[in-house]
This record gives structure tokens, C-alpha cells and sequence, in this order.
């Protein structure tokens, strides 16, 4: 059994005469142009030859277009294989002419590998464990797991769908405890002490003889490359050492790009060089500095101009916004504010109070939220999904939304950090987006 990385999430596994590769992120960019995969490198699309694609999860630096378009052009009869219905829907449309849809905990016997999907606490989204008469590995990818007690319980459902009790050869673990949106969401920016020792006692649960960190490739492009500093606490360099320290009975391998892992009678090596994949070398950006987040501007990258954007988001915040947000009844009676940033450098704002709009800032606020105003026109048109415009820092949220009375005292009110997802939801304006991506690409 061998495994290939080819960054980031992006791994392929040969077993016997089968080629499976994991979530593909084949070219320059990803999510929207927000980010790219760390270092760059160039992967001979050609040379995958791949006879399944798994898709963990629908993250588009996981699941994206460009890529899977691709592979299905390249060969449509390659098996898709995924645990979300709106993946199987949309690998449809591209082009693949086989797709199976796969619950979590489900155990698949190929020809020379069997393979049985580890649960995740988000509920469209698994891990792979792969099994082979070499040993046995799992690739986590993004796998968020609630406790210890779960990594066992993982392992042991494992045991009893492989009908074989072992320790894991190779484990390629999540590993970075990544603060990806707490500067947009009013969150603790200090390096999260116990996030992070949860990873490391989850991963030492694993009792895996080889630990390789995988899933967490990525760095910021311009014009939200500022955003580096706050999201990455931990260096490879540092993860490794700590893994060493944490589980000394491992062997602890970093995550190359265009390394091959080989599992042989339960024990893994490390292969360096294979054609499938070129890096370039870059200066590390993602150097954690959590003290200045930086400013907000709109950097209108399609060119929109300020008047357009202005009017524009006037008459949304009339029209839509204001009066879907008299209709949420967590949002009665509350103060909100949105402060929108314009191309240019110009801002307009807004405080909406049960259906009414009033220029300008409220400073007694129990929501505010502040975006850059061609960003959210996009999310409108369905240019963009709002994960895009979030994760690159284009959108921020703060609440203080609550009630006082003498018998309860203080009380959170539920109000949602960007209130503007009441109003156009998070997962509405991805269909959206998918859609019109998926017609673009015919």
C-alpha cells in the first residue's frame, strides 16, 4: 500500500492494481481564489490515472469544481465516491457516469483493499481507513472527533468491519488547530492551548506506528494573505516535534508534497521523488502573529466600482434585508448595524431595528457586522459562497445581544455572530453558487 501526497487534503493510494485519490485540489488556487496550496506545486493531471475519486466532505478545498471537472473529462467512468448528497448531484453533472453515495461506518470491499468510513462530528463529512494485507491506515483528512473516547471507539468499529485486530500502520492526522474564523467572529485570537492538546491526545489515541500531519496545506493568496498570521498556530516543524514527544512510540513523518508513505507488513517508510508532482520553493507566510487584525477593504475584484456597490446594497438593505430580519424572531427588538466597506475605500452604514433602516452606526449595538460590499454582492448573485468571503476575512461579525431581567439576570439572546445569515443563509447562497458555477461549466 502506498500513499502519495500531492498537498494539502490530496492524496493518492495505490493498493494492488487500484488508484484511489483522495479530495483533489489539482491546480493553483482553491475556494475561490482566496487560497492556494503551501508550497506551490504543479501536479501531472495526466499521470493520476485515478479508478476512484473520494470527495470527504463539500469544503471547496476539498470539493472543488475545477478539479473534479477534470478527472471526469479525463475519464468519466472513474467512480466518485462520497457521503453528501449535493456532491453526488453535482459529480453528476460534471460528468461522472458513476457515483456512490456512502453513509459513515460503512465498510467496502474492493479488489486488494477494503475500506470503511470513520465518522466525523460534522454530519456530512468522513475520514477513510484503508486496509490491505500490509496493515491498515487512516486518513483523517479534516475529521473533528468530540473526544478520546470516540478515536477508540473509531478503532474499534474498525476491528470488528476489517475482522481483523491490529494497530494502524499509518496515520495521517488533523493536526492544526486552525482559528479560521475567529477574528471574523469576535473570537479568542491567543494560540488555544486546550484546542490543541485535544489534537495531540486524540492523535496519540490513534496507537498508530507512523503519524504523518495532512489536511492543513493551504496559505492565503493577495489580497487576503494578511489573514495568514491570525489562522495557523502551529508550524509543521513545531507539530512534529510535539508528535514526537507526545507519542515517542511512533515514528513521525512530516507531510512532504511528492512524498510516498509505504505500508509493508505493518510498518511504514518514506519514499522521497515521484513524477506525479513539482514544488516550488516560498517564503513561509502563515507566521502566527495574532496582535493587529488587519483593516477591512474592499479590493472589488470583478471590477464593480463604488456606485454600482453602493446603490446596489441600498436598496438590498431596503428591500431584503431590513424586513427579513423583522420576520426572525431571535432579531426582534434588536439593534444591528452593518457597516459595509466600498470599493475605493469609502463605507457606508446602516442600524436596522425591527423593519426600520437608519443611516449610520448606532454605537449602542447588539449586533454589528461589517463586509466588504462587492463581496456581498456576489453572495447576492451567486458569484461567491459565503465560506469564500469568510474565510478570507471579508465579512466580520460581533454580537452583545442579550436580556437583563432581576430574576435571571443576564441572558444571551440567539443571534447569529453574522446576523446577515438570517437573512440569506449560509447554505442557500452555496446552492446558489454551485449551481451557477456548475452551469458555467456546462
Amino acid at each position: 500500500m502506498r500513499w502519495t501526497s500531492l498537498g494539502h487534503a490530496t492524496w493518492l493510494l495505490e493498493a494492488g492494481e487500484l488508484r484511489i485519490l483522495f479530495d483533489p485540489v489539482l491546480f493553483e488556487t482553491h475556494h475561490g481564489g482566496v487560497f492556494g496550496v503551501v508550497p506551490p506545486r504543479e501536479i501531472d493531471v495526466e499521470r493520476l490515472r485515478p479508478d476512484f475519486v473520494i470527495v470527504s466532505h463539500r469544503h471547496t478545498d476539498h470539493f472543488d469544481l475545477p478539479s473534479l471537472e477534470a478527472l471526469a473529462k479525463r475519464d468519466p467512468d472513474t467512480v466518485l465516491v462520497t457521503l453528501d448528497p449535493l456532491i453526488v448531484r453535482a459529480a453528476r453533472r460534471l460528468g461522472f457516469r458513476t457515483v456512490h453515495e456512502i453513509a459513515s461506518g460503512h465498510h467496502v470491499e474492493l479488489d486488494g483493499v477494503e475500506l470503511f468510513t470513520t465518522p466525523s462530528t460534522a454530519p456530512l463529512e468522513w475520514g477513510v481507513m484503508a486496509a490491505t494485507s500490509d496493515g491498515i491506515a487512516w486518513n483523517q483528512i479534516d475529521t473533528v472527533h468530540p473526544s478520546v473516547a470516540a478515536v477508540r471507539d473509531t478503532l474499534a468499529d474498525a476491528t470488528r468491519a476489517f475482522r481483523r485486530d491490529e494497530p494502524l500502520a499509518l496515520a495521517m492526522v488533523r493536526w492544526q488547530p486552525m482559528l479560521e474564523i475567529a477574528a471574523q467572529t469576535g473570537g479568542a485570537l491567543g494560540f488555544p492551548y486546550t484546542y490543541y492538546k485535544q489534537n495531540l491526545d486524540q492523535i496519540a489515541a490513534t496507537s498508530a506506528r507512523a503519524l504523518v500531519p495532512t489536511a492543513a496545506g493551504a496559505r492565503h493568496l493577495p489580497p487576503y494573505d494578511a489573514m495568514d498570521r491570525l489562522v495557523y498556530p502551529v508550524p509543521e516543524a513545531r507539530v512534529l516535534r510535539d508528535l514526537a514527544r507526545r507519542v515517542p512510540s511512533a515514528r513521525v513523518f512530516p507531510g512532504e508534497i511528492g512524498a510516498t508513505f509505504v505500508v509493508e507488513a505493518g510498518e511504514t517508510s518514506m519514499e522521497r521523488g515521484t513524477e506525479l508532482v513539482s514544488t516550488t520553493h516560498a517564503a513561509e507566510t502563515r507566521n502566527f502573529s495574532p496582535l493587529t487584525v488587519p483593516a477591512l477593504v474592499d479590493p472589488d475584484p470583478r471590477g464593480l466600482g463604488r456606485e454600482r456597490v453602493r446603490a446596489r446594497i441600498d436598496a438590498w438593505v431596503s428591500d431584503t434585508l431590513a424586513p427579513g430580519l423583522a420576520r426572525v424572531r431571535t432579531a426582534r427588538g434588536l439593534v444591528l448595524c452593518l457597516d459595509v466597506a466600498l470599493p475605493g475605500g469609502e463605507r457606508d452604514s446602516f442600524t436596522l431595528c425591527d423593519g426600520s433602516v437608519v443611516r449610520g452606526l448606532d454605537g449602542d449595538w447588539d449586533g454589528l457586522v461589517e463586509v466588504a460590499g462587492s463581496y456581498l454582492l456576489d453572495v447576492i448573485d451567486g458569484e461567491r459562497n459565503w465560506g469564500d468571503v469568510l474565510l478570507g476575512g471579508m465579512v466580520r461579525g460581533a454580537t452583545r445581544a442579550y436580556d437583563v431581567d432581576a430574576t435571571k439576570g443576564l441572558e444571551a439572546r440567539p443571534l447569529g455572530v453574522i446576523f446577515l445569515y438570517h437573512v440569506l443563509p449560509y447554505d442557500e447562497a452555496f446552492e446558489r453558487w454551485l449551481a451557477l458555477s456548475l452551469d458555467r461549466l456546462g
